[in-house]
């Protein structure tokens, strides 16, 4: 054997000038054999055997402590197992718990359950066991203890011969005699947790639990280079949402080999990025036409895109911002209500902005109310107008004390004002007239009744009164002139 060419036997020693003594020839042997046993077993302790997985390790309670009473946490994921030959070291129960095993590869761990089958070898000086064997070809535990059992020759080859040919079959009968079975603290086996459907060329990484991360491609679509990427988690768990509970039903009633499909709508939480691709998801919003934004959400969900699918969506940002960017419309809609609050500020820019559906067509009122609570509430039209329409618009102040009063219309007001200062005009031109006329040629000559007083003409009165009128008339010229003023250049009103 190669394994045996560089072992080179001692000649036998023997005593000066005597015969080979028996204590010469059993230390001879001694030597050559422990040689050939020391090649012997690392050849066999290298290369792997089976073993039946006894004890997971994954708390700290399951781990034992160092010579610093803290706990060795480089044996978490760590198992207990049993040759399934039956040689070696028995598990027990007790302290003595038998050979150890730790996960071969530490950045990429799948950690059995008890009951299950992985290969063991002995590297280094420890023990390391691989991934679980495939015996039911299900992903959520391949765990049947005491399967090796089977294959013991003991009982001879008639019954040797029997149990491997029903051995298959009995597995899948004893499913459900299986299914919610402990495999440890807390695992219950569940075989309706299938693996997906995969193609030609996929890699697909299976959870225990209903998830899945599958590499694959469109492969059947007309597009043969059309990569994909999809994630999942809760095989079917909306199903009854939209009316599927016959396909959870069929899936039970299933082989416990058989595949499922990855579903957008009846998964509980899926991410799928595609390339060339029609997903078939349904929106939330579908049911509602004055909700769904059907002016820019398309016939179809196909070509390059990213959905998200879940009972709940949350972005964090921790430390900086939030940043979307789009070359295409951006639309949000939802049966509930849509909130956006900033506590230092909120900027809107478009060179168009409506609020509000049915503004500008045929079909007004969509909107039923819009309300702006501010301390400080500015409208400004810097290069255009302003312009309302309403069957009542209302204006409130702090002076408003008996409720809502209506608007004044500009143009009336300014033609009653007119009408009002020209009347003002024609009263003090008259008095004008009078003074100048009539009142001082006629009081001019008088003096007073009073006897002995000085005589003062009342002509000053007179002129001052004239004076007054004419001042009055100049002011109501000026405000008549400039009543146009008062009308506004932005807001009009009916």
């Amino acid at each position: 054997m190669d394994l045996l060419k560089d072992i080179q036997l001692d000649s036998i020693s023997t005593a000066v000038g005597g015969l080979t003594s028996t204590k010469d020839v059993d230390k001879h042997v001694r030597l050559t054999t422990s040689k050939l046993i020391r090649e012997i077993n690392v050849a066999t302790t290298t290369v792997a055997v089976l073993a039946e997985v006894k004890k997971v390790l994954t708390t700290v309670q399951d781990l034992e402590l160092d010579v610093d009473d803290q706990p060795k946490y480089e044996e978490l994921g760590s198992i207990y197992f049993q040759q399934v030959n039956g040689r070696g070291i028995p598990y027990e129960t007790g302290e003595a718990r038998g050979l150890r095993a730790k996960p071969l590869n530490t950045n990429i761990k799948e950690l059995p359950v008890e009951g299950e089958y992985v290969m063991v070898q002995k590297l280094f000086g420890e023990f390391f066991y691989s991934s679980k064997i495939n015996l039911f070809n299900n992903p959520n535990n391949a765990s049947y203890q005491g399967f090796d059992k089977k294959f013991q020759l003991s009982d001879g080859n008639a019954k040797r011969n029997k149990t491997l040919e029903t051995a298959d079959t009995e597995i899948v009968k004893n499913k459900q005699d299986r299914k919610g079975r402990k495999l440890g603290e807390s695992f219950e086996a569940n075989f309706n947790f299938r693996q997906v459907v995969a193609d030609e060329g996929d890699v697909v990484f299976n959870g225990r639990f209903g998830n899945s991360i599958k590499l694959g491609s469109n492969i059947r679509s007309e597009a043969k280079d059309s990569p994909n990427i999809k994630l999942r988690a809760g095989q079917l768990q909306d199903a009854g949402k939209f009316g599927q509970e016959g396909i959870l039903e069929q899936l039970n009633n299933a082989p416990l080999t058989a595949p499922v499909a990855e579903n957008i709508n009846l998964d509980a939480s899926s991410m799928w990025m595609t390339t060339d691709e029609t997903v078939s998801l349904t929106p939330a919003t579908l049911e509602d036409s004055n909700i769904y934004p059907t002016e820019v959400a398309p016939a179809e969900f196909s070509g390059k895109q990213i959905i998200l699918n879940s009972g709940r969506l949350i972005f964090n940002s921790k430390e900086d911002g939030i940043l979307g960017f789009s070359n295409g419309p951006v639309d949000f809609s939802t049966l509930n209500t849509f909130g956006v609050s900033a506590k230092q500020g909120l900027n809107l820019y478009s060179p168009d902005i409506n609020i509000g559906r049915g503004i500008g067509n045929d079909e007004p009122g969509k909107t039923k109310n819009i309300r702006f609570r501010s301390s400080n509430v500015i409208t400004s039209a810097v290069d255009g107008r302003v312009v309302t329409y309403a069957d009542n618009i209302g204006l409130y102040g702090e002076l408003s004390t008996v409720g809502p009063s209506p608007v004044v219309r500009g143009n009336e007001l300014k033609e009653v004002l007119e009408q009002i200062l020209e009347m003002q005009k024609v009263t003090t031109q008259a008095v004008s007239d009078i003074c100048s006329n009539i009142l001082t040629p006629i009081l001019t000559p008088l003096t007073p009744l009073i006897p002995g007083a000085t005589a003062r003409p009342l002509q000053v009165s007179a002129e001052t009164v004239a004076k007054a009128a004419e001042n009055t008339l100049k002011d109501l010229t000026i405000k008549i002139e400039l009543l146009p003023a008062i009308l506004s250049k932005v807001v009009e009103v009916e």
